[in-house]
């Protein structure tokens, strides 16, 4: 076709960088919009790139393992340090011999949970957010049953090992230690509405997660740092916190059984925590 042809200017070193990189993307991988704009800002953006790794509940490092796979955590505005995530799932408060920077618990209880030895978590783990998801916790009923008449201080309820099981040691922080809160007992066990879902999964007695009067806390999955690290790594988890607004996250949690994080009253102290599970050991 005759005509006067123009010639494109040639792409500088840093647009053939991103030009390739979304070519790859394009061709390796479904790109969500959030993933490809990850991907351009850690090319533009890295001046400092560490190692970050995450300890977290199961529930909510199933979360995390999708989030970053998608490119959460990637340096927010005015960031420059990239961090290579890595995430492990912890039960309970098993977080010490992990080597985590960040730690992720089902509640803010187990930081103020006194170790056998003596040392307490506090000081080792600095708060960085209260709350990133939460899940109900409280009496998981066989499926069909009716809340409306449940009273959860008078039902005999069955717990597990409190300083293994946040649920209930949970409980009896609200409720005490008495004759309606027996180990392995034969009334509705406690659970968090992510727990009842994997015993459903399981097969057996269909249970509901806690709703309605069965309801009695939630767990918050406070986000926290460990106290000596660096500035780098400190900047690393405030940008995978930062990345918690897109909708990507929100539809995750709800992907997983859980709701958005949500103001929370401060956690029991360890004084509160040590009278509990005093109780506990002497019922």
């Amino acid at each position: 076709m005759a005509g006067v042809h123009r010639r494109r200017g040639r792409l500088s070193k840093e647009g053939r960088r991103l030009l390739g990189g979304a070519a790859l993307l394009a061709v390796f991988a479904p790109v969500t919009a959030y993933t490809l704009n990850a991907a351009i800002a850690h090319v533009q953006s890295c001046g400092t790139e560490v190692e970050l790794k995450v300890a977290a509940a199961p529930e909510i490092a199933a979360v995390l393992d999708e989030f970053i796979a998608a490119g959460g955590g990637a340096p927010s505005r005015g960031s420059d340090v990239c961090a290579d995530i890595t995430v492990e799932a912890v039960a309970g408060n098993a977080v010490q011999d992990t080597g985590a920077d960040v730690w992720i618990p089902e509640t803010g209880l187990w930081r103020n949970l006194p170790g056998p030895d003596g040392a307490l978590p506090a000081d080792q783990w600095e708060v960085l957010q209260d709350s990133t998801a939460s899940s109900a916790v409280g009496l998981a009923l066989p499926e069909g049953q009716s809340t409306d008449q449940v009273l959860p201080d008078e039902t005999v309820v069955a717990l597990q090992d409190p300083r293994q099981h946040a649920a209930s040691l949970m409980w009896i922080i609200i409720f005490g230690v008495d004759e309606y809160t027996p180990e392995g007992g034969d009334g509705p066990p406690v659970m968090s509405a992510p727990e009842v879902a994997a015993h459903n999964s399981t097969g057996g007695t269909t249970l509901q997660a806690p709703a309605g009067a069965a309801q009695v806390a939630q767990f918050e999955y406070p986000m926290l740092v460990r106290a000596e690290l660096g500035p780098d790594e400190r900047e690393a988890a405030q940008n995978l916190l930062r990345s918690y607004s897109s909708a990507q996250y929100g539809e995750l949690l709800a992907q997983h059984g859980l709701t958005p994080g949500i103001p929370q009253p401060a956690p029991s102290s360890t004084e509160v925590i040590e009278a509990a599970l005093r109780g506990w050991d002497e019922r």
